[in-house]
């Protein structure tokens, strides 16, 4: 049996992968600068701040981490659209079908309480420190809605922009946005890096706010096209906020 420790594992790895490929095509970006015509100055399209996607994509990694190995206490609230067809991880001829998913968590060093909805079907996982297997169980709820949410941003850092500052409740943050439809040529080759991983994900835009003093991703809001090699094209929606205890 696949424990969630294994597969937060090899996500991490993923994502790790993921964002050294597109910080590879990233080293070769040179600064925004300026071309002349007529009379006028226009600068180029700046290419992507590499600290800053690096910041943005281990921010979301940090948030997974800070899920499944808390050291601290903090309610996690997520709604999205999303394939809700079960069928289809394993059987990609299966078309998705788009419906809502929400989750309410409560995690703790001591224990993990979640309310998950999934279209229709509703779960509940409870688990104390200690108790392996149950808490496996939690944190493989929590795992099903942040992996797509951390290829989305693993793939967005590579076109987000500079970020602005924004307060999250009491939480000082980094505001980051970013829409891969407005990629500049430069950020195109690190895009077709990461399509070529995630094969399905066509395009992604979304805002992210990262925490400044710890680095996590604390809140994001992020819209999604699909478009898998069976030609099913199709949309999801994700949004979550993490609330300290």
């Amino acid at each position: 049996m696949k424990t969630s420790a294994n597969i937060s594992g090899k996500l991490c790895m993923a994502l790790a992968g993921l964002a050294l490929a597109i910080a590879l095509v990233g080293c070769r970006s040179k600064p925004a600068s300026v071309e002349n015509s007529g009379n006028a100055t226009k600068p180029r399209a700046a290419t992507s701040n590499m600290t800053d996607s690096r910041r943005l994509s281990n921010g979301a990694n940090k948030l997974l981490e800070a899920m499944t190995k808390p050291t601290q206490s903090f309610h996690f609230s997520f709604k999205g659209q999303e394939n809700i067809n079960d069928k289809y991880p394993q059987n990609k001829t299966q078309a998705p079908q788009v419906g809502p998913v929400t989750l309410e968590a409560d995690v703790s060093p001591d224990e993990s309480d979640i309310v998950e909805t999934r279209g229709q079907t509703k779960t509940e996982s409870k688990a104390k420190k200690g108790d392996a297997m149950n808490l496996a169980m939690a944190n493989l709820s929590l795992l099903g809605v942040m992996t797509n949410v951390n290829f989305n941003i693993a793939v967005g850092a590579t076109v987000a922009s500079s970020p602005s500052n924004e307060m999250v409740g009491t939480t000082v943050a980094d505001k980051y946005t970013y829409d891969t439809t407005l990629a500049n040529p430069t950020q195109k080759m690190g895009l077709d890096v990461a399509r070529a991983l995630l094969t399905s994900i066509k395009e992604s835009k979304g805002t992210v706010w990262i925490a400044k003093d710890s680095g996590e991703m604390i809140k994001f809001n992020v819209d999604t096209d699909y478009l898998d090699k069976n030609g099913h094209a199709w949309k999801e929606h994700y949004e979550g906020e993490v609330t300290p205890k």
